[in-house]
């Protein structure tokens, strides 16, 4: 009887341990299951890449507001992958120095006007030729075209590589001894302008004393009456708060600026393709945003700036004289640019007028 009894204990304690292994495999392979769903989701390395964007214009500004957009879409694209992180008002320098950032890549990112890129390619010239496009659509199909392209890859092999191109504004006067109606109420008058022979070639033309100076720098030159005014978009005119200092502003509308959003080449290239893919998409985006939203700022620049400045409006008569005073500038730099180049360029731009 003792000998059953054991026997029924030794198969008990069999039948036990046999039905407590199956009943803890499925435990296993719930825990295996688990760190391989951890494992797959940390795939994804937050902040795996870093871009950092220089720029000298203050937070309310649109290139900021602009790249904030940016910011946002890029890293909510790349799950995190990619962080953006913005350096504005002049936090890594003036515009020179953001500038040679890029070019050498200890900066990734920023946004800069055409004009320094003629050092480069002398094509980057067009762009400041007086009364280039007759309005905003022109120019953003112009920029859109096989022409304007190659431009923009001329400098690729400099270090600035193009992804987007973002709306500047017009440029127009400021200035602190009376209205302008006419280029003879230039004559004497110490305007900043860009440092760019173009300019300051068809400003000499209109009497003017075209005075370069760095953009961080107007404020303080119209304050300290170091100049007399200054040639900006409306929108710029009011983030930078030039017209506090500021008595008279007018519509000259003799520029367009076109903005481009710049990433250094050589960092660019080394991405992975689906990274690439993730900036280009963003940039694309903040393209559309950016010139939605300039149109928004220009509308409320212009009621801030009436409340504490005068603004003229020219009549179509008025700003035909500006714009005839300013043509010799076209031939004067017509070899330098190139002839084919400018000939073409004209071409694409009145045909796009007349569609």
């Amino acid at each position: 009887m003792k000998k059953f009894l054991v026997l029924l204990l030794v198969i008990g304690i069999i039948l036990s341990v046999g039905c407590s292994n199956e009943a803890g495999q499925p435990e296993a392979n719930d825990q295996t299951d688990e760190q391989e769903a951890t494992a797959s989701s940390d795939d994804v390395v937050k902040g795996e890449f870093l871009i950092k964007v220089g720029l000298v214009t203050p937070e309310q500004d649109i290139a900021t507001r602009s790249m904030r957009f940016f910011e946002q879409e890029l890293e909510k694209l790349s799950d995190g992958r990619i962080e953006v992180e913005l350096f504005p008002g002049g936090a890594l320098g003036g515009s020179a120095d953001i500038f040679n950032g890029i070019q050498d890549g200890s900066i990734e990112m920023g946004v800069n006007i055409y004009p320094p890129f003629a050092q480069f390619s002398d094509a980057f010239l067009i762009y400041n030729l007086p009364y280039l496009f007759s309005s905003k659509e022109v120019a953003f199909e112009f920029l859109d075209s096989d022409i304007a392209m190659a431009i923009a890859k001329s400098i690729e092999e400099n270090g600035f590589k193009q992804l987007a191109v973002f709306d500047g504004g017009y440029r127009n006067v400021s200035n602190n001894e009376q209205a302008v109606t006419h280029p003879d109420d230039l004559k004497g008058l110490k305007i900043r302008t860009l440092n760019n022979p173009v300019q300051l070639d068809y400003f000499k033309a209109y009497g003017a004393n075209p005075t370069p100076l760095d953009y961080g720098d107007i404020y303080v030159g119209l304050q300290t009456k170091t100049i007399d005014g200054q040639e900006n978009s409306f929108s710029n005119i009011y983030s930078m708060k030039f017209n506090e200092v500021q008595k008279y502003v007018t519509d000259t509308m003799h520029g367009f600026d076109p903005v481009g959003m710049f990433i250094n080449t050589g960092v660019y290239e080394a991405y992975p393709e689906e990274i690439k893919e993730m900036i280009n998409e963003a940039a694309m985006s903040t393209q559309t945003f950016n010139r939605e939203l300039a149109k928004q700022l220009e509308e409320e620049a212009i009621v801030k700036i009436a409340e504490t400045t005068e603004i003229t409006y020219l009549t179509d008569e008025q700003r035909q004289v500006f714009i005839d005073m300013a043509l010799p500038t076209y031939k004067n730099f017509e070899e330098q640019i190139g002839k084919e180049l400018l000939e073409n360029a004209l071409e694409k731009i009145q045909e796009i007028e007349e569609n």
